[in-house]
Parts: C-alpha cells; structure tokens; sequence
C-alpha cells in the first residue's frame, strides 16, 4: 500500500507555535488578554475549544478518522472535541450538511465534491481521504451467468434490456443530471463505464444502471434478478464468499487504477476563520492514515464503525490506500474523468484554489 504517495505533502503546522504563543503570554502580563486568542476556534491560527463536527457516511473509506478519535490523534493535535455524524446513508446528505451549517468538515466521495463546486466554487479540500487499489470496486455476476467478460456487459438482440445495479449511496443530487442523459450518475460509475470503454468502445453508453443500495444489488444478484452490479467493500467479497460471485470488471484498472474517491473538505469562509482547527485536522488525519495503512489498524475499528461488519470480514475485505499526501495529479483525474462524462456544471475546477495550505 501505499504509504506517502507523490504529490504536496499535507499541513502538519502542529500546535507548537501555537501553545508557544500561548505559554509566552502566560510567561508575561499578558495572560488574560491573549488566553482568549489562545482557545477561539474562530480566532485564525488559535487553539480549538469549540467542537468541530464531521459529517460522514461510515465505511471502509472514512475509517481513518474513527482511527484518529479513538487512537486520541485529534485531542494530541490540539482538536479536543471532535464529533462525527455517522448519521448519513449518503454522500449528498453529507453535503448537503456542510452546506446547511450542520457540518464544519465534510467526508466525501469526490464526485459530490466536484459537482457542488463547479457550482459554487465554495468548497476547500483538506486533505485526500481514500484512493482506490485492485478490487476495491468491481463489477461481478453469479456463477453460471452469460457474462463472460465485459463484452458481454453490453445489450445485445438476445439481451437487449440488460440492466447492471451499481450503488446509489454516492450518487449526485436528485435533478443533477438529467434522467434521458446517458452521463454518469456516480464516480463509481463513471469509473466503470471508462475501463468498459476499452472493451466495447461507445456500446458502453448504451448500459441501463439501475441505483440502488449495495444491500439490495447483492440481492438481486443472489436471485438472479440482475445480471451484474458493480459494489465496492465490504459488499465484494460478502458476494463472492456468500454468492460465489465472479469477477467481470475492475473499475479501478487501467486509466483509472488509484483513482481517489474521498476527500475531507469545508467551506471556504470556515477554514478562514479556523485555521488552527484545519491544521490540526490535517496533522492528526495524516497520522492516522499513516496507522490505517499499516496490516491491520484500520481492521481494529472497521467492526465497530462499519454497520453489519464482523472482525473476520474487516481481516479479508480489499481495502485501498489512505494517502498521507495529496497528489493534485491525481485529483485532476478525476475532475477530467467527470467533465469527460460530462458530470460537471457551471465553472471550471481549479484545484489551486481547492487545496488548503501548501497544498496549493
């Protein structure tokens, strides 16, 4: 895995300048009046007493930061109340509370992420979350199917209202692309339907996707009511250890093998008026993805954070990388992906003005 990608590394300001300033004062007459500069989240570059929320859609790849809360990473870095909302069943209601004032920082997918940009231009990344590896999203059907390859994932006379399920817990907000479009509706998706191009060329645009929650993909594919779905973990390997589920597709391969799927971002006014809160999230998520890539951290909490999660299918689930540094490279692939299907309104995206710190 991979530990310290290529790329900008993340902020790691620390506290020491900070608690610095604060002992100085103390040191001097000046106590009281700088005590309050020294412990106002919305003081720039201050220390955070205020509670920073995370809105979050809990699984495997939003772990390191339930890795950060309970290894005590946040309070070490001076964030001492940190709560996450794990209350999301999707990636646009997690933004949908960043924007609504419900959230300070946001877990998700980067396909919402860079759809609610290209709107507003009012989004900041703090830092990549979660890049995909081999098998981390795959396109699978049950044994004894027709599909043999991907070529066989398009319609045919034979077969001509084929329809694939693919997850709709990260799809953009109802009305985001129109329904007679043929343009993704979902990174995932998008994902899926570039490394199909390479097989079937434009017959890909011709796939029926059917959203639905993964749960229910797996269903449907037990009793073979849908040919093929396209799941990311844990819902790979419960239908290849519960199905016997093959392998059609890895939509992570080729063009985009390591594509980045979520980032942690806030709005640009917040990280303004809190950027002591953002260096500090930025030093404590880069220990703890740092712990989350080592053989077994990130297993110890997924059980517990994962909901129907056992310890034994955390220690045999494919889990991607959790980067320690942002790769602008990479994250541009995927703004090109999604402006190449043709998912992405409004202005250009520019990453330069995204990424916080020297990041940028």
């Amino acid at each position: 895995m991979r530990l310290d990608p290529a790329g900008v590394p993340l902020l790691n300001l620390g506290r020491r300048a900070i608690r610095a300033r604060c002992l100085l004062a103390a040191g001097s007459g000046l106590a009281l009046l700088l005590a309050a500069g020294c412990g106002n989240s919305g003081s720039p570059g201050g220390a955070v007493s205020s509670t920073v929320v995370i809105a979050a859609v809990p699984g495997v790849s939003d772990a390191a930061i339930y890795l950060a809360q309970k290894d005590g990473l946040f309070a070490a870095e001076g964030l001492d109340h940190v709560t996450i909302d794990s209350s999301y069943s999707s990636q646009s209601q997690v933004m949908n509370a960043l924007k609504g004032g419900n959230a300070d920082i946001a877990a998700s997918d980067y396909g919402n992420i860079f759809y609610q940009q290209a709107l507003s231009g009012d989004l900041r990344i703090l830092a990549d979350g979660y890049d995909s590896t081999t098998g981390s999203l795959e396109m699978l059907t049950y044994p004894g199917s027709r599909i043999l390859n991907p070529a066989d994932l398009t319609k045919t006379k034979d077969n001509p209202t084929l329809e694939i399920g693919v997850p709709d817990d990260d799809d953009l907000p109802n009305g985001a692309i129109p329904a007679t479009s043929a343009a993704p509706h979902s990174l995932d998706v998008a994902a899926a339907s570039a490394v199909l191009t390479n097989f079937v060329g434009n017959a890909a645009d011709s796939i029926h996707w059917i959203a639905m929650s993964q749960q229910q993909e797996v269903r449907e594919l037990q009793h073979h009511q849908l040919e093929a779905v396209l799941l990311s973990e844990p819902y790979v390997y419960e239908a290849e250890s519960q199905l016997s589920a093959v392998e059609v597709l890895d939509a992570c391969s080729g063009q985009t093998a390591g594509l980045p799927l979520l980032g942690y971002v806030a709005q640009s006014s917040w990280v303004k008026q809190n950027s002591g809160a953002v260096a500090d999230f930025q030093a404590a998520l880069a220990k703890a993805q740092a712990d989350a890539s080592l053989a077994g951290q990130v297993q110890k909490v997924l059980p517990s954070t994962v909901p129907g999660m056992t310890v034994q299918d955390a220690d045999l689930i494919t889990v991607g990388t959790y980067p320690t540094s942002t790769s602008v490279q990479a994250l541009q692939s995927v703004v090109n992906l999604m402006s190449d299907a043709n998912m992405l309104p409004g202005a250009t995206i520019r990453l330069s003005q995204m990424l916080v710190g020297s990041q940028s």
